[in-house]
């Protein structure tokens, strides 16, 4: 367990509202409301590892089988172009987001400046409504599975 705040073990616990995609008893997959681009995931363990130096393999593999079943999935209903994923990874983040996450990021148009070729460092994104979450995730959900 964390020793200060995570925004990650709120929404797991229900504390913090999520549009969420898909959820077992191991992981958590839910739309990020900062989204670089319609359909942006972000993918968690539901016990909290710090980061990818602490998470263990076989839930580094499960993440990684559940972040290929959301790609296969978008492709169909977003009609995603390709897909990026990162782990930005770096223990001088805030406390707050020390829980391992994997960005899974459709892709549409290699020339839109929100494409994650072209997204420079510094650049933030807006907070996305709540009716265009809703509008997503009716599109993305995936059944669960134990």
């Amino acid at each position: 367990m964390p020793t200060e705040a995570c925004l990650f073990c709120d929404i797991v616990s229900g504390r913090e509202r999520s549009w969420v995609v898909y959820r077992d008893s191991q992981l958590m997959a839910f739309l990020d409301l900062y989204p670089m681009t319609r359909g942006h995931t972000l993918i968690i363990p539901i016990r909290h590892y710090e980061s990818m130096f602490d998470i263990p393999d076989p839930t580094l593999r499960k993440i990684i089988s559940l972040s290929k079943r959301l790609c296969k999935a978008y492709e169909q209903t977003l009609k995603i172009q390709g897909i990026s994923i990162e782990v930005l990874n770096h223990r001088l983040k805030s406390p707050a987001h020390r829980h391992f996450h994997l960005h899974v990021i459709p892709r549409y148009d290699k020339d839109d400046l929100r494409d994650p070729a072209n997204v420079k460092p510094s650049q933030k994104f807006p907070r996305e409504s709540e009716k265009e979450l809703n509008r997503t995730l009716s599109r993305v959900k995936l059944p669960q599975t134990s």
